[in-house]
């Protein structure tokens, strides 16, 4: 069993509209972390995750998760599966727990900037 208490999860501020708490597990198959997003992430275009699938369940409040097809209202215990390579950005004022699989690294997080649908 391993233990990451709060306190000791790493604070990223991902942009100006979102910042994360990651839960820096020793195991690489899997990792954690808590979103706020207060407004749009990424700002312009889409992120996207190149190794992990990512398991999103969103704690509180309400807004959209977009991807390059569709635009979906989301809100409190609704649950998202994202698969890797997938453009996806979020839009609201919610908390959202991920959980990625295998455990997310920074290089393969990225903003791709490309025209909205």
């Amino acid at each position: 069993m391993q233990i990451v208490k709060q306190k000791k999860a790493r604070r990223i501020d991902a942009s100006p509209t979102t910042s994360v708490e990651e839960y820096v597990m020793t195991e690489p198959a899997i990792s954690g972390a808590t979103a706020i997003v207060y407004g749009r992430y990424p700002e312009k275009g889409y992120a996207v995750n190149t190794m992990s699938h990512e398991l999103a369940l969103v704690l509180s409040g309400n807004g959209y998760i977009g991807t390059v097809h569709k635009k979906t209202q989301i809100e409190l215990g609704d649950c998202i599966l994202l698969q890797p390579n997938e453009k996806y950005f979020w839009d609201g004022h919610m908390a959202i727990f991920i959980v990625c699989t295998p455990k997310w690294k920074p290089r393969q997080h990225t903003i791709v900037h490309a025209a909205i649908s």
